[in-house]
């Protein structure tokens, strides 16, 4: 063997080792994977119809539900409790309660399925009411219920619904057989006393109609069973309504295979214990992997094409081809936007591969220099922005504080109006910052303090202020001048006509990587929470412009992730929070 590839040519050699150690292996390879499939597609449809006869079951089960409710509703009605305490009565008196009763009960029944109620009439008191051999519905009175086929059944439930099949009421030369829904009624004011029996029949004609999730499997044979494994509703006419169907005795659930003559089943299983019956589909093993074994013989005629294919194509373009572009897929993979390619560029020539390997690299130059165009720009855009946000600030602030400058000055003297300007010089000192834009908490919370303090000589100490400042939160960046409108908003509209009933709390915690300032006041009045966190969100326009300002310029800092957001207080009043990352200073954000 040795000799024989070392006597042939690199083209041989070639072709060998693709037959030996490509085409050999991967037919082999493909038989295995086909029968694996096989048996995978099979477990996998089985599971798949698992879950849809489990669903369909649930439909069953509503509509069994839906049974229970309207006999429920039968039951409890004035009509039929009335019947268990009516005194003996004329022939007159007891045919028009068996016309109102006849009347009642025709309100339920449709063209399929249909009501009917049977009471016992040991006396025959009622031998002028039709029996069950001539009409299809209505109400019955029997003098030995005893002798109804399912009249013990349904007394030893003693009220609870009960699904079985019976012989169709009416005329029924060929003994037709029907599913029914039948109940025992008990007075509700004497759990003991028994009114009479309600009849539900033809409920496998609605049965039947849920069956239509399964359409698609024109082989499938689907059937509703009771606990005696009998046959409640079914698809198929190979099975008919009471007939018996096997299923395995320790089979609850699940899927497994049956063979029945020369047939191969998968049967699937579903057990309700609501309704106490099962849900049986069965389907042919072979209209489930028919299309699998068609597109496999396909597969393997397009595989022995490919690979005849494939070894004439590799000898001609490996040299010409494959090593080009392999080369231009590990210069493409160890691409990162914003950073050079250390390549050079080749030569000009009229080969392809060199030519689109060229091209490659002047694009990468091009992004590149685009990355870099891009981030100046934003790092100018956002430069402007934060100046012109910031700049809105002052002048608002400036003529608050010195109108409360002026009316002090006015009315109280000079001292506390000393005061009120040495605040004054310092909110003006840390709005300046020397033109930073992030300050530390330490500065912002000196900067709300001397706010705070304003406005507590503006409105006579009507309220009151509580701080919480955690010592570790203050060496952290944040931008200036964002608390102070907080704030405002938190005494104009919420404490500042509360006399001496209102407070503010202002704290500063640090957790997770994050820090939260928050701003709470108790005021009475009643907030539109949803449209502040509207305007936040850019949802409502034209208002808010104080706290969108400081939205904005927290966003443009940090990210869309951080901000400002509002909250009812727990006791009463509103609660604004600003939540900031935990960074030291402009350094870490980038």
């Amino acid at each position: 063997m040795r000799k024989m590839l070392r006597n042939m040519n690199l083209m041989k050699k070639l072709i060998v080792l693709l037959i030996l150690f490509v085409v050999i292996p991967i037919l082999v390879l493909d038989l295995f994977v086909a029968k694996k499939l096989e048996s995978i597609t099979e477990e996998q449809v089985g599971n798949a119809l698992l879950q849809l006869v489990r669903g369909s079951h649930l439909t069953l089960d509503r509509e069994s539900s839906d049974f229970e409710e309207k006999t429920e509703k039968i039951m409890i009605s004035q009509e039929i409790q009335q019947l268990a305490s009516i005194p003996s009565s004329s022939e007159y008196e007891r045919f028009e309660i068996f016309k109102a009763l006849d009347k009642y009960l025709n309100n339920y029944s449709t063209s399929a399925v249909r009501y009917s109620l049977f009471f016992s009439d040991t006396d025959k008191q009622y031998s002028f009411v039709p029996n069950p051999d001539l009409l299809n519905n209505g109400i019955f009175y029997s003098t030995d219920l005893n002798a109804l086929s399912w009249y013990k059944e349904v007394s030893q439930a003693k009220g609870e619904g009960v699904i079985r099949v019976i012989d169709k009421f009416g005329y029924n030369p060929n003994n037709l057989q029907t599913v029914a829904y039948m109940r025992q009624l008990n007075s509700i004011y004497n759990g003991e006393s028994v009114i009479g029996y309600l009849v539900v029949s033809g409920i496998d004609t609605p049965l039947q109609l849920d069956f239509s999730p399964f359409d698609k499997y024109a082989d499938a044979e689907l059937m509703l069973l009771n606990q005696d494994n009998e046959v409640l509703a079914t698809n198929t006419t190979n099975f008919e309504i009471g007939s018996s169907v096997h299923v395995p005795a320790n089979q609850v659930e699940g899927v497994y295979k049956l063979k029945e003559a020369d047939h191969e089943f998968m049967c699937v299983l579903h057990t309700s214990e609501y309704s106490k019956t099962k849900l049986l589909m069965r389907v042919p093993v072979q209209s489930i992997i028919i299309d699998h074994i068609s597109v496999q013989r396909l597969v393997d005629w397009i595989m022995v094409i490919y690979f005849f294919i494939l070894i004439l194509a590799s000898i001609y373009f490996i040299q010409s081809i494959l090593k080009p572009i392999s080369r231009l897929a590990r210069i493409t993979n160890s691409y990162h936007p914003g950073r050079p390619l250390a390549i050079s560029l080749h030569s000009d020539s009229k080969n392809e591969i060199v030519l689109l390997n060229n091209h490659f690299i002047r694009m990468t130059d091009r992004l590149n220099q685009t990355i870099y165009d891009q981030y100046e720009l934003e790092l100018k855009h956002k430069e402007i922005e934060l100046s012109i946000l910031h700049t809105q600030i002052n002048p608002h602030l400036l003529y608050n504080t010195l109108e409360s400058v002026y009316w002090h000055t006015l009315m109280e003297g000079a001292a506390e109006s000393a005061e009120m300007i040495k605040d004054l010089s310092l909110i003006m000192r840390i709005g300046l910052s020397k033109g930073k834009l992030l300050i530390p908490v330490m500065e912002e919370i000196n900067h709300a303090e001397a706010y705070v303090r304003l406005q507590l000589f503006r409105y006579e100490y009507a309220f009151q202020v509580h701080w919480d400042i955690e010592e570790g939160a203050k060496r952290f960046v944040m931008p200036k001048v964002v608390l102070q409108p907080i704030i405002e908003n938190a005494i104009l509209h919420g404490i500042k006509n509360m006399s001496q009933d209102g407070e503010l709390w202002i704290s500063v915690k640090s957790a997770d990587d994050n820090v939260i300032i928050s701003v709470e006041d108790n005021g009475y009045r009643q907030v539109d929470i949803e449209m502040m966190n509207g305007i936040l969100q850019g949802k409502e326009n034209n208002r808010g412009f104080g706290i969108i300002n400081v939205q904005k310029r927290i966003q443009l800092h940090f990210g869309e992730n951080y901000g400002l957001h509002y909250s009812f207080r727990k006791d009463q009043g509103v609660r604004a929070w600003i939540e900031l990352p935990a960074v030291l200073d402009e350094n870490e954000l980038k």
